[in-house]
C-alpha cells in the first residue's frame, strides 16, 4: 500500500495511506455527475428566458461559478469535495500545516491540465513519491485516505529535525507517552464540529496538570508548543 510521508510543523513525520487511483477516480466521477446533473437542472430552468441577453448572461455566469465547485468544497470542507467524502479520502499538505485557499486554488486550475494529459497525468500519481498529479506537486499537497479512527504516532514516528529549538515549558518533559499521543490525536483530528471544543478542553486539563500558566494566546498554540517541547525532551541527547 502506498504511503505518503507529512512532515508536520511540529517536526513528526505521520505516514498515512495514501489515495489509490480508484479512490480518486470513483470520486472525479462522482463530482462530475453532481456538476453534469447541476448543469442541466440550471439550462432547464433557465431555457425559458433564454431569449433575453442578460438571461443568457446569468446562465453563463452560473455555470462558470458551478465549474468551481471542487474548488470551494475543497475550501470549505477540509479538503473534501462530496466524491472524496464518499469515498474516504481529502487533500493534504505534505508539511502537515492545513492547505490555503491558494493551494487549493492552484489544484483546481491545474486539473484541466491533469485531465488533458490523460495518461502522463496519471503517470504521475502512479509512481511520483507521494502520489501527486500536477496540481499537487504545484501546490505541495496530496491525497490520503482519511483516517476514520483518531490517529496514534507512537514515539519511533518521532523526527526531530530542529536542533536549534528553544524549549518553552521544561514541565512537557513530566508527560507520559499515552498523553502525548492524546495531545497528538487531538490536534490532528479530522472531526471539524468536537475539535475545537476537544483542544480547548484538553488545553486547559495539560495547564492545570503541568502546573503551567499559558504564554500562548490559544489553547491550540499552547497544546502545539507543549508538543513540541516533549519531543525536544524526549529526543534530546545528554
Amino acid at each position: 500500500m502506498a504511503q505518503t510521508s507529512i512532515i508536520t510543523g511540529q517536526y513528526v513525520c505521520i505516514r498515512q495511506p495514501a489515495a489509490t487511483v480508484m479512490q480518486r477516480f470513483v470520486a472525479f466521477l462522482i463530482d462530475s455527475a453532481i456538476i453534469w446533473f447541476a448543469s442541466l437542472s440550471i439550462a432547464a430552468i433557465m431555457s425559458p428566458f433564454f431569449s433575453s441577453e442578460p438571461a443568457i448572461a446569468f446562465y453563463l455566469i452560473l455555470q462558470m461559478a458551478l465549474l468551481m465547485y471542487p474548488f470551494a468544497m475543497e475550501v470549505f470542507n477540509n479538503g473534501q469535495s462530496v466524491g472524496k467524502m464518499a469515498v474516504g479520502i481529502k487533500v493534504a499538505k505534505l508539511d502537515g500545516s492545513k492547505p490555503s485557499i491558494g493551494s487549493y486554488l492552484l489544484r483546481w486550475l491545474l486539473l484541466l491540465v491533469d485531465l488533458l494529459m490523460g495518461v502522463v497525468g496519471l503517470t504521475f500519481i502512479i509512481f511520483t513519491k507521494n502520489s501527486q498529479r500536477l496540481g499537487d506537486l504545484a501546490a505541495g499537497t496530496t491525497v490520503v485516505k482519511v483516517n476514520r479512527q483518531n490517529p496514534s504516532i507512537s514515539f519511533y514516528d518521532l523526527y526531530y529535525t530542529n536542533p536549534n529549538y528553544q524549549p518553552t515549558y521544561p514541565e512537557a518533559a513530566n508527560l507520559s507517552m499515552r498523553q502525548f499521543n492524546l495531545i497528538a490525536r487531538t490536534l490532528y483530528s479530522t472531526n471539524n464540529k468536537m475539535r475545537e471544543i476537544d483542544i480547548n478542553m484538553l488545553g486547559n486539563k495539560v495547564k492545570n496538570f503541568l502546573s503551567v500558566n499559558p504564554k500562548e494566546g490559544t489553547a491550540e498554540d499552547f497544546l502545539t508548543t507543549i508538543f513540541n517541547d516533549f519531543q525536544y525532551y524526549t529526543t534530546k541527547v545528554v
